[in-house]
């Protein structure tokens, strides 16, 4: 489907290999927001520039490859990337931490994605939390799973399997908007 292509060498008696070939873009990281240094150190030293700000996202996949997938996309020089297996697990990461993005499989075990984003949205509200974006990442792709998700809370629905640039083109875009980002803006 990636229009790759899969290998395998073969040795009796010492082993195989299976070589995976697949025609990937570069791509580009998306801007990451910048932290502006406190007033004091403004004064103390006004040529020294604000050091990037990381952005902390939360995936939950109960698949391991998805999550790798995901991992490797989102450079960790660039983002502090949460993983979890199940939506109970997504909803307890972000009752304990803070996060800029939320990318939630929907079809997960223990708790699904929707009930989760309800949850997370629940716990925004009782705490009076700021709105963090929540993206399906699914292979649910129908309009009504759309529905289910926007109606769960979810801001965004991408279907899987999406390219690189698509993700990092909605982590840009979303986190953009987010409170945490805009006041750390340069």
């Amino acid at each position: 489907m990636m229009g790759g292509d899969l290998g395998c060498e073969s040795e009796p008696g010492a082993g195989a290999a299976f070589i995976l070939s697949l025609p990937l873009k570069p791509a580009q990281a998306p801007p990451v927001p910048l932290r502006p240094a406190p007033k004091d150190a403004v004064a103390a030293a006004p040529a020294a520039e604000a050091a990037p700000r990381r952005l902390r996202i939360l995936a939950a996949d109960d698949h391991p490859t998805n999550r790798r997938v995901v991992e490797l996309i989102l450079d960790s020089t660039a983002f502090d990337l949460v993983s979890v297996e199940n939506g109970a697990q997504a909803v307890e990461a972000y009752r304990a931490q803070t996060f800029d993005l939320v990318l939630m499989d929907m079809q997960m075990p223990v708790m699904d994605g929707l009930s989760a984003v309800r949850e997370i949205r629940l716990h925004e509200t009782v705490m009076g939390l700021p709105h963090v974006p929540v993206v399906m990442l699914t292979a649910n792709a129908l309009a009504q799973h759309l529905d289910e998700a926007l109606a769960a809370g979810a801001d965004r629905h991408m279907a899987k399997p999406f390219s690189v640039e698509d993700l990092l083109a909605m982590v840009s875009d979303l986190t953009a908007q987010t409170p945490q980002a805009a006041e750390f803006a340069a």
